[in-house]
C-alpha cells in the first residue's frame, strides 16, 4: 500500500495554546471533540464538548480569542480569528 502523507495548514493545538497566553480566561476543557480550521476565513473553530452554545465572550483585548459559552455560562469552543497569526508565533 502507498503511503500517504496529509498535513494541515495550521497546527491547531499550538495555535490554541499561543491564543491563550493572551487570554483573560485560559481555563478551558482539555479534551477536544473536534477541530474546524477555515483557510480562507483564517478562522479556528475548536470544540471542547457537545452543546448548545448560547452566547460568546472575547477572552482577548483585542477580540481575536472568543469563548463560545453554553447555557451554564461554561466554555464549550474556542474561535480564534487570524489563526495564522497564533501559528506563526514564537
Amino acid at each position: 500500500m502507498a503511503e500517504i502523507k496529509m498535513k494541515m495548514a495550521i497546527d491547531p493545538f499550538k495555535v490554541v495554546g499561543k491564543a491563550l497566553v493572551s487570554a483573560k480566561k485560559q481555563r478551558v476543557p482539555r479534551r477536544v471533540v473536534s477541530v474546524d480550521y477555515d483557510e480562507e476565513a483564517d478562522i479556528l473553530y475548536v470544540k471542547f464538548r457537545h452543546a448548545r452554545m448560547v452566547d460568546s465572550e472575547s477572552l482577548d483585548d483585542e477580540g481575536l480569542v472568543v469563548a463560545s459559552l453554553d447555557e451554564r455560562g461554561k466554555i464549550a469552543g474556542l474561535m480564534i480569528m487570524q489563526a495564522s497569526k497564533f501559528a506563526e508565533a514564537s
